[in-house]
């Protein structure tokens, strides 16, 4: 069976607090995009994990190995025997969320034939990573204390994303550590059964963990600055812990036309224009 995986972008980033085990207390609004790895999962005589693609080379761990370690440690699952291939098209160390949406889509695979129950689903994600229970459904979601899914939401938007990656890894663990600065209370509040659109989220926040990704990656601020000099650019914002950037534009023709702008003066970034899903 092949699967798409889709990546994420954090529309904001807000980090609120600090627990005392020393985790960030954040608030965030993530939503998926139409930009995705490929995964193939067959039966097989036995478990073969193979990762490739544009990015593959820089899986230096493989999150299927763990996810199946912990699957048979755990019980959860009997039978491993799967041939599973991942076409690493999304960037790593990005802040796009790729190993975690890779895991939930494996996860949402084998709920639907039958091999875990869908109770055992929710617990599996919740203990390997705050993002792949985000990740198990595509619907966007409001994000707070630990990274919890406090609610999905509703995201009206018919703009274009610009991303850039300018092709440098970051490591997120490091970019929570190092971040010192914290957001006394959230900019944006979500009413009940609120239809949000992109533009009045854009419009009034802003990612914290930017000022300590810039200092580990300067390019980070080139980036945003190089999106914001085009007249078309109306919002530019990193995702997650970085170091992918991304501009918001009205048409696409804007968004391309950018893309070539960005490309003709740093040729070794990586770039992609996609959508919200």
């Amino acid at each position: 069976m092949n699967l798409k995986s889709f990546a994420k972008i954090n529309l904001f980033l807000e980090i609120v607090g600090k627990y005392e085990n020393g985790f960030h207390a954040i608030n965030s609004i993530v939503s998926c995009i139409n930009l995705y790895d490929e995964i193939l999962i067959l039966k097989n005589k036995n478990l073969e994990i193979s990762i490739k693609g544009e990015f593959g080379s820089l899986i230096d761990e493989n999150n299927m190995d763990i996810l199946f370690e912990y699957l048979k440690h755990h019980n959860f699952l009997k039978n491993t025997n799967f041939l599973i291939e991942i076409n690493k098209n999304i960037p790593v160390g990005a802040g796009l969320g790729g190993g975690s949406g890779n895991v939930a889509t494996v996860l949402n695979f084998l709920e639907e034939k039958k091999f875990i129950k869908k109770e055992n689903k929710l617990v599996i994600a919740r203990e390997m990573g705050s993002d792949i229970e985000f990740f198990l459904d595509k619907k966007p979601a409001l994000l707070s204390g630990k990274g919890v899914i406090e609610k999905r939401v509703s995201i009206e938007s018919t703009e274009f994303l610009l991303l850039v990656y300018p092709n440098k890894v970051l490591n997120t663990g490091e970019v929570y550590s190092l971040n010192k600065k914290i957001d006394n209370k959230t900019s944006f509040r979500i009413k009940s059964d609120q239809s949000l659109k992109l533009k009045e989220i854009m419009n009034i926040t802003n990612n914290t963990l930017e000022e300590i990704a810039i200092e580990l990656c300067p390019e980070i601020k080139t980036i945003k600055n190089d999106l914001l000099s085009s007249k078309s650019c109306i919002y530019a914002k990193m995702s997650g812990s970085g170091s992918c950037c991304y501009g918001v534009y009205n048409a696409e023709n804007d968004a391309k036309n950018a893309e070539k702008d960005l490309l003709n003066q740093h040729p070794d970034w990586w770039t992609c224009v996609t959508k919200l899903i």
